[in-house]
């Protein structure tokens, strides 16, 4: 009897597992002249031209229930841009946590939008704006198996808070999406909040927890028509100066009060396809990248620094793969078998620091 028992308990959990919830759809249109304007202010007229979508479920703790707050979203779209509103509703709206961070910090109360423009159930743009306004992105492959915050597109956003809680709104140049030409496009959407005080998440399309996958489970979103894709064209030119000054040393000839130096290089990415980039840097400096946070290595081991440079970024997670089943979470959910940041650094024996690296192209 007890074995009939388990295997009854365990039949009601494999059930569980697989439910597949009905698929929510949110239809679009296209923007007129008036576009609007990226203030976190919901004014403007043409965001009546579509409706809210709400009824947002909890993802956890409580999975499936009826979240604490309730959210709202609206999309809008142009030839260049992708619009997004989102009206947070909050009870309390002197308990919303607005906290600084980094980019990519996700800390407090924040909103997401993740796009599957693809529509290849696989692969998601993810873009993520806290209360306080601090932005987060990141691209999301392998069904949700890999989150990397190395990306970071161009694209605006701006929120405010007011007595009903608080505000965002979104442009998102569709230059930083990758998406196949056709008359009408089917994407995948799907939108999170969460509030930090109660540690919970709520999502716009529900989602059983404990599931595998997570872009095959999004919602729909039509209405887009007749958008042609945008090839990203970006160059980023630098030209550097260096002027060392020291006192001049009477005994040696070589010496020199002012030691200048001046150098110049170019970055650039062009779309070739809609799957195909083409990145490639010239006498590279990277002077612009934002620096790594400070870091006390108090063991034997090398301390991991994450990709930040946008040479090494485009296309990166071809290098990413699931064979170790980890669940630590970040960059340690996958095996690195194309570590880039030992690229271009100081050579390991005495030769002086400048690694000489002129071209690089991929």
């Amino acid at each position: 009897m007890a074995g009939y028992c388990l295997l009854a308990v365990s039949s009601v959990c494999a059930q569980a597992d697989t439910t597949t919830l009905p698929q929510r759809t949110y239809q679009t249109t296209r923007v007129g002249d008036a576009v609007p304007v990226i203030d976190g202010h919901l004014d403007d007229a043409c965001w009546e031209a579509v409706e809210w979508s709400g009824d947002y479920t909890q993802w956890e703790p409580f999975n499936l229930e009826e979240p604490s707050q309730s959210t709202a979203f609206k999309v809008l779209y142009d030839d260049r841009n992708l619009y997004l509103a989102f009206r947070c509703y909050d009870t309390e709206p002197h308990r919303i946590e607005r906290r600084m961070s980094r980019r990519d910090g996700f800390a407090g109360d924040w909103v997401e939008v993740n796009i599957d423009s693809y529509h290849d159930l696989r692969t998601a743009f993810s873009f993520t704006l806290t209360a306080a306004g601090v932005k987060g992105d990141e691209f999301v492959s392998n069904d949700g198996g890999n989150w990397d915050t190395s990306w970071n597109p161009i694209w605006f956003a701006k929120t405010q808070q007011d007595s009903l809680g608080w505000t965002a709104e979104y442009r998102i140049p569709l230059s930083q999406l990758r998406f196949a030409a056709g008359r009408e496009q089917v994407w995948g959407i799907q939108s999170t909040r969460r509030l930090f005080r109660e540690e919970e998440r709520a999502t716009w399309q529900p989602i059983v927890l404990g599931q595998p996958g997570w872009v095959s489970r999004f919602g729909k979103l039509r209405g887009i028509h007749d958008l042609e894709p945008l090839r990203q064209r970006e160059l980023q030119p630098y030209v550097l100066g260096q002027v060392q000054s020291a006192p001049v040393d009477e005994g040696n000839p070589f010496s020199k009060r002012n030691t200048t130096r001046f150098s110049a290089g170019l970055d650039g990415r062009l779309g070739i396809t809609n799957d195909l980039t083409l990145d490639f840097t010239i006498n590279p400096d990277f002077g612009q990248v934002e620096a790594d946070p400070g870091a006390l290595n108090l063991d034997g081991f090398r301390i991991f620094f994450s990709e930040r440079r946008p040479f090494f970024i485009e296309n990166r997670n071809i290098f990413d793969y699931r064979l170790t089943g980890s669940e630590a979470g970040g960059q340690y959910d996958s095996d690195l078998l194309f570590y880039s940041r030992r690229i271009g650094g100081p050579p390991h024996r005495q030769i002086g620091n400048d690694p000489d690296i002129d071209y690089y192209a991929e």
